[in-house]
């Protein structure tokens, strides 16, 4: 049986590409820096560090997907650089551990790029991830980033809930935005 102790080291080196290159260059010096108990030094010395990195990069790669379904206006606007930039955000933070796990990663991943100052960020589509989750009744949001049509809009954002609960989301925009390149 796995302790504690060793659930928690595989959580970390599954999201953490710089604690597994300290392990696949020194296993012993990577096991005692971590301070790890007898049994999860042994499980730990036993992995196949290549094996560990494909899973990573599998747990990585569902992380960012459901992200970007998410969050596709913010994704789109990142270009390039989402996944880099999801990359950076995931190695910062582990995955959230509740039953809404990837609007919460979402959400985490906008203040991010919001704490970041990351060009791209949409603070539109944040404020709606962040209604939805936080089952607020009303909220009005004045921005200047809507995308509609694939331009970009200052307006209104007028978000509440029917009496069943459901999200509503209107949005009034009032003139476009020359963005430059």
């Amino acid at each position: 049986m796995n302790s504690p102790d060793t659930v928690r080291m595989l959580a970390l080196l599954l999201h953490n590409q710089s604690l597994r290159d300290q392990l696949r260059s020194c296993p012993a010096t990577f096991i005692t820096t971590q301070g790890l108990s007898e049994e999860a030094a042994q499980v730990i010395a036993s992995l196949d560090c290549d094996q560990l990195d494909r899973q990573a990069e599998a747990l990585l790669s569902k992380r960012r997907f459901q992200v970007a379904q998410l969050i596709p206006q913010t994704w789109h606007s990142l270009g390039s650089s989402a996944s880099e930039q999801f990359q950076n955000y995931a190695e910062q933070t582990t995955w959230p551990e509740t039953h809404q796990k990837h609007e919460r990663d979402a959400l985490r991943f906008c203040q991010y790029l919001q704490q970041q100052r990351i060009p791209g960020y949409l603070k539109s589509e944040h404020n709606w991830l962040n209604f939805h989750l936080h089952k607020h009744w009303f909220r009005i949001h004045w921005v200047t980033d809507l995308i509609i049509d694939q331009q970009r809009f200052s307006g209104i954002q007028v978000f509440s809930r029917n009496p069943s609960g459901a999200p509503l989301k209107r949005v009034f925009f009032l003139w476009r935005v020359n963005v430059v390149p």
